[in-house]
């Protein structure tokens, strides 16, 4: 029993050998690969860039040029169609805007710090429809 298990764990170190050696001989990403990475990385930045500073309030602008540009051609092919995507734009920024509540930083609305804390003296603003409507009521 005892030789059967010593062979058993030279046969798995073999096996280790020769897997940490065909590891060290495999080639990295050729020159076309890491050029393709790097590309596609500068242009992934950029394109986050800019849309993170995209709110719902350019989405709900861009819809009603939009709409707007539909109105005024009065056409029936592009104008109907441009009317259409600004309208659609416009209620997607809607939307956007209505959905749960954002994340507002500390020194922001009423409260103050205690024991290193920040404590808000007011409530927390209710998000969704309701909390849409009594930030308008205010």
């Amino acid at each position: 029993m005892p030789d059967r298990l010593e062979r058993d764990i030279e046969d798995v170190l073999e096996k280790i050998e020769d897997f940490e050696w065909h590891r060290r001989r495999r080639r990295g990403p050729s020159r076309a690969r890491r050029s393709w990475d790097a590309l596609m990385r500068r242009t992934s930045d950029r394109l986050a860039f800019v849309f993170v500073r995209f709110t719902s309030g350019h989405l709900m602008l861009v819809g009603f040029l939009l709409l707007a540009v539909g109105l005024a051609l009065r056409v029936r092919g592009p104008g109907a169609w441009l009317l259409l995507a600004g309208v659609i734009l416009f209620l997607l920024g809607l939307a956007w805007s209505m959905r749960g509540p954002k994340s507002r930083a500390p020194h922001e609305g009423r409260g103050g710090f205690w024991r290193d804390r920040y404590i808000e003296y007011d409530e927390p603003r209710p998000g969704g429809v309701r909390g849409w409507f009594r930030r308008w009521r205010r």
